[in-house]
């Protein structure tokens, strides 16, 4: 599966905790999102998942769906 690597990966400091993830490609990206937001209904979470599908799907480049990500992580204060 080819997994559609951001042109430069960044990393998400978890709130309260000493964890990270670093988000290389949109597989990262749209797992995170559902992971750790399943239940999120925010304007920012629902672009950013349109975002990393419409990507998967070659409709938009995977660092839009990285600019929306990261959108959607400054919006919710990660």
């Amino acid at each position: 599966m080819d997994r559609k690597p951001f042109n430069a990966p960044f990393t998400v400091y978890l709130q309260g905790s000493r964890q990270f993830r670093v988000i290389g490609d949109l597989t990262d990206a749209s797992d995170f999102l559902f992971d750790r937001w399943a239940g999120n209904d925010s304007a920012s979470w629902m672009f950013a998942m349109n975002q990393c599908s419409a990507a998967m799907l070659s409709r938009t480049s995977p660092d839009n769906a990285r600019s929306s990500f990261i959108t959607a992580m400054n919006a919710a204060g990660i």
